[in-house]
């Protein structure tokens, strides 16, 4: 498997430190920015959300920590009464995705995504908490796949609240790949519970026999980026082809987005995905597609005052080649891509716009950055 792509490298944590470290101005198509060092020594920094006192939540993967962060000092709080999780770097499991729910400050609930099993047999869970201080409280398990496999990569992971419903994405597990066309699994899928846990009423799949009635949508590979479109409410996703196909997807219900019948990408070292085919009745085409590979991780919208030029434009990280990926839009069409920090070589994991309209990425070098107008 190619080492542009996954990583079973470890970075050891580290005390959180600020260094605050104004760079040179990067002129890009449309904005003129410098990037601040927020935090270091943090292992895979998987997501970070923000909290109406103006800390953030950010969230480690393998490590499983979830910790309260100061966005000016850079110090870290470690919230304790995490739900039990499978933590492993070599399966790269841990804590996926923290959501903090829309009225936090009257009901403090967060929503966490975090692996669960082990090596023989795991999968993707979900619950809610109530944050207290720096404690989790009240916790629910929301969802626990109907089926565990034993996955060595490949979770999904990410959060979005639509609609009134909260939407999970499942990865296939790698080496499962024929269960994201099987709606008996939860894998390789796009799920779409209520925030209690329940089924909506209009779920796509509810009521039919086999099916798994948390399915949204499915046939899809790897989605590390969900965002909810800032004007139109629809989820979009992005998510890891193999070698090429990446793809960025919008989920409509009970939409087949075709992974691995139909894909834009290859076997690792050349050769088809099974025939070879890019097109299939019932199938649906991606919205707009990476070849090669930048392997995406995390996607934002933004929508800030901060960098007025660049509102509208859709973000994402790129693993593979090492960038912060913007995409001009019109309204849903992808029309322009600029790459953002190439020279840096960071392999981001999210990004995130900020309520000050900064944008925040993560870094497997372990780093939370900021990125401030010049």
């Amino acid at each position: 498997m190619p080492n542009l792509i996954y990583t079973l490298a470890f970075w050891a944590a580290a005390l959180p430190t600020l260094t605050l470290a104004n760079t040179t101005a990067v002129v890009s198509e449309l904005e003129s920015f410098r990037v601040e060092v927020v935090a270091e020594g943090l292992r895979i920094p998987w997501t970070l959300k923000f909290l109406p006192d103006g800390r953030a939540l950010v969230g480690e993967r393998e490590a499983g920590r979830l910790s309260l962060l100061d966005l000016q000092s850079g110090q870290r709080q470690p919230i304790e009464g995490l739900p039990s999780m499978f933590r492993s770097g070599a399966n790269s499991s841990g804590l996926f995705d923290v959501l903090v729910h829309p009225q936090f400050a009257t009901n403090q609930t967060l929503f966490l995504a975090y692996g669960i099993g082990d090596e023989a047999g795991n999968g993707l869970a979900v619950a809610s908490a109530r944050l207290r201080g720096s404690r989790l409280e009240d916790l629910d398990e929301l969802y626990t796949p109907a089926r565990l496999i034993a996955g060595k990569w490949h979770f999904g992971g990410r959060l979005a609240l639509a609609d009134g419903n909260l939407y999970i994405s499942t990865g296939d597990g790698y080496d499962f790949s024929a269960q994201a066309q099987d709606l008996s699994s939860p894998a390789g899928k796009i799920l779409r519970i209520r925030e209690d846990g329940g089924i909506p009423r209009d779920n796509p799949f509810l009521g039919r026999a086999g099916a798994l009635p948390e399915i949204f949508a499915y046939g899809v590979r790897n989605p590390q980026g969900m965002a909810v479109h800032p004007e139109t409410g629809a989820v979009w996703i992005n998510e890891h082809g193999p070698q090429g196909g990446d793809e960025i997807n919008i989920v409509t219900a009970g939409t087949n987005f075709g992974w691995p019948q139909i894909t834009y990408g290859e076997e690792y070292g050349g050769g088809p995905i099974g025939a070879g085919l890019l097109r299939q009745p019932g199938m649906a085409q991606p919205h707009y597609y990476w070849d090669p590979s930048i392997a995406p991780s995390g996607l934002q919208f933004y929508a800030g005052q901060a960098f007025p030029n660049w509102r509208g434009s859709l973000f994402s990280g790129s693993l593979a080649f090492t960038h912060l990926n913007r995409l001009t839009m019109d309204g849903d069409r992808i029309l322009h891509e600029e790459r953002l920090l190439a020279e840096r070589n960071w392999r981001i994991r999210f990004v995130e716009q900020g309520p000050d309209g900064y944008l925040y990425l993560g870094n497997d070098d372990g780093q939370i950055l900021r990125l401030v107008p010049e």
